[in-house]
């Protein structure tokens, strides 16, 4: 707030990045804002019978393939949601600052995130999944010459921001520049865009890469060594139907789709050499018996046949 007091009361351009660490791990909420949800309310998500594969090891990893009861799913999402009430207070006491200030007709607030939380949906915890709770996330605009109370249901991506920014502050656009501005639609009007987006995520919660891409309804997740899903997010909301099998033509044509935009196999093999290289550079660098202790702390039950699942890991490549 203080930044805004300073900066109104001139007329240099400026920047405000806000970034918020609440909700956010470790999820714990006060009494004020949990009372704020109702409990009766918060539902417990449809869970599939059978995981995807790579979605069971994601679950694994995340500590959360044990039984829970509806009680405490409602506790866990009602904790999140109370988060969520204290972010909006948050901001809300930035949006007033920002009207108090005059500054309505010559600045933006663009308050989007980088990923969304599983809260307990497909009983999964924090983000890493491609499914809706944990890719999908929230874009609100306002500014001088946008649209007010306008909802855009075409599909976009963070990475159409940047040309977003450069518009709003009438900078041109490198001719190489990923993305699409959206002040046509802010503006009201339309955009030549791309029809699909495209996400992607390697990391620890995950046994191989995951591709996603997203075209109108239809959503199609490439997993390397692994089936593909499909899901149609207009008819099953909650993607819990995996239409890959039952419509092959349609999961092929999404492939193809999705190779377009990106090797995924090859940048999977690619990451996954990373992935080896990088540690036999930290064992190498740690020495004994420094590594071993690491390793007993990292991987509780640490013993000779974890060490040769690692050596068989490392060969693989």
């Amino acid at each position: 707030m203080s930044f805004l007091e300073a900066r109104s009361a001139d007329e240099k351009p400026f920047i405000l990045h806000c970034s918020m660490g609440c909700p956010h791990p470790a999820f714990v909420s006060s009494r004020y804002y949990l009372d704020r949800i109702d409990e009766s309310i918060v539902d417990v998500p449809p869970y599939e019978a059978d995981l995807h594969p790579v979605m069971k090891y994601m679950s694994a990893t995340k500590g959360c393939l044990g039984p829970f009861t509806d009680d405490e799913i409602r506790a866990i999402r009602r904790t999140y949601f109370a988060m969520v009430s204290e972010v909006d207070e948050m901001l809300g006491e930035l949006v007033a600052t920002y009207d108090r200030l005059g500054l309505a007709d010559n600045t933006y607030i663009v308050f989007s995130s980088d990923h969304g939380e599983m809260n307990m949906e497909h009983r999964q915890q924090l983000k890493n999944a491609m499914y809706e709770a944990s890719v999908r996330v929230p874009l609100m605009v306002s500014g001088p010459d946008v649209v007010s109370d306008r909802s855009v249901d075409e599909v976009v991506s963070l990475v159409d921001l940047y040309p977003t920014f450069m518009d709003m502050a009438g900078l041109p656009h490198p001719d190489d520049l990923a993305g699409v501005s959206l002040m046509p639609e802010l503006q009201g009007g339309s955009a030549d865009r791309p029809d699909a987006v495209l996400s992607q995520y390697h990391g620890n919660f995950a046994n191989t890469g995951e591709f996603m891409i997203r075209r109108g309804a239809h959503k199609y997740i490439g997993y390397t060594g692994y089936e593909p899903q499909l899901f149609d997010l207009d008819k099953d909301p909650d993607e819990i139907h995996n239409l890959a099998n039952e419509q092959p033509d349609l999961a092929a044509e999404m492939d193809t789709a999705l190779r377009v935009l990106v090797d995924y196999e090859a940048v999977d093999a690619k990451v996954k050499a990373y992935d080896r290289a990088s540690y036999v550079a930290w064992r190498e660098e740690t020495g004994e018996p420094a590594y071993e202790e690491a390793m007993a702390e990292i991987l509780p039950g640490w013993g000779d046949r974890e060490r040769e699942k690692t050596e068989a890991w490392l060969a693989s490549g």
